[in-house]
């Protein structure tokens, strides 16, 4: 088993418990504090930069030394069949948003978006990673 062998699936080990501590904290969403809120995004940020940088180490292992940026490694992988693009980059479009700008009222729209659109496909890219193990 080579370095890129190993790392993929370390960083993958780190993506699963970040995806189940999120997953453990959606089943509440409807009665969570703002503050709490706030925190349930910050999960869905840490997941996602986790997933992203589980395709970037994957892709490297797979023979993609060059690929370079989130973008890219959703291509590269939506190429390869192992993610739908058009929601992974809606996805890393979300994420980017919250990261970069704060408007509370924004925020609440798209954490709804993130509890009913993109957590299925957080856990689906688990279940497609899980198969490469």
């Amino acid at each position: 088993m080579g370095a890129t062998d190993i790392r993929w699936k370390l960083r993958f080990e780190n993506y699963t418990d970040a995806l189940h501590t999120f997953e453990q904290v959606v089943p509440r969403y409807a009665v969570l504090s703002e503050l709490e809120k706030d925190g349930l995004i910050q999960r869905f940020e840490f997941t996602f930069d986790l997933a992203w940088k589980v395709m970037q180490d994957f892709l490297k292992y797979a023979g993609y030394p060059d690929i370079k940026g989130p973008r890219a490694y959703i291509t590269q992988m939506a190429q390869d069949n192992l993610i739908d693009a058009f929601v992974w980059e809606e996805t890393l479009t979300t994420r980017n948003e919250l990261s970069h700008i704060y408007n509370e009222d924004k925020s609440r729209v798209l954490l709804d978006k993130i509890v009913a659109d993109f957590l299925p496909v957080l856990q689906e890219f688990k279940r497609q990673m899980e198969k490469k193990l």
